[in-house]
């Protein structure tokens, strides 16, 4: 069954702010190196980042009808999260589009499908993400379902749950595990901190991770 559900539960903004700036592997080792969605879907031009919770479409492959009318249903803040079917070789989001969210204050969109228009998305600074990126545009015709649970990049995301995307991918934050998460995520950025620190007078991540006692406990031998 197709359904539109018009709204969702929206996490703590303080919780999603929190995340802004946050590398996506230091999210992922948070969640204890879970959540990143599949290696393809990367930003469609270079230093695009966001942070926001999600929005979720899943739409017929080739056809973006759903997408407009998830626009509409956005708030400021949200991240669409479409699952196209993976579907490569039709781009359904383009820079009309992306300028349409921008204007409506969306922060970003991710895609298990393709986009379009890389240069004008750059131009205007909206955020997308995306398995592929190409010219061939999207029908108009199809049916499909908003704020249901979808699959996208591989990973589970429902409405509300917590998109983290920068140059590396993305990474999604169930929304019932985000503060802990973000907790977790903190502190890991502070130990990453001090040891840049201690790189920089020139000590090695291998003994500072008593690496040795791992090869040893192996059972490698060094002569």
């Amino acid at each position: 069954m197709n359904v539109i559900v018009r709204d969702f539960v929206r996490p703590d903004p303080r919780i999603v702010k929190g995340f802004e700036g946050m590398p996506t592997g230091v999210v992922s080792d948070a969640m204890g190196r879970t959540g990143s969605m599949a290696a393809e879907i990367k930003p469609v031009w270079s230093r695009a980042k966001l942070v926001g919770p999600a929005l979720t479409v899943r739409t017929f492959p080739a056809d973006n009808l759903m997408i407009h009318k998830a626009i509409t249903l956005a708030r400021t803040g949200d991240v669409l999260v479409v699952n196209a079917g993976g579907y490569r070789d039709t781009a359904v989001f383009g820079d009309l589009m992306g300028y349409s969210c921008k204007v409506h204050g969306i922060a970003g969109v991710v895609i298990d499908g393709a986009s379009r228009d890389a240069a004008g998305m750059a131009d205007i600074g909206f955020p997308v993400f995306a398995r592929a990126v190409l010219p061939m545009g999207p029908f108009k015709d199809s049916p499909g379902s908003i704020n249901v649970p979808v699959s996208c990049g591989g990973v589970a995301v429902r409405p509300g749950d917590i998109i983290v995307a920068d140059a590396d991918g993305v990474v999604v934050v169930p929304h019932e595990e985000a503060a802990d998460v973000l907790s977790k995520a903190q502190g890991a950025a502070a130990k990453e901190e001090q040891m840049r620190e201690r790189l920089a007078r020139g000590e090695y991540i291998y003994d500072i991770l008593n690496l040795a006692e791992v090869l040893q406990g192996l059972g490698v031998v060094e002569r």
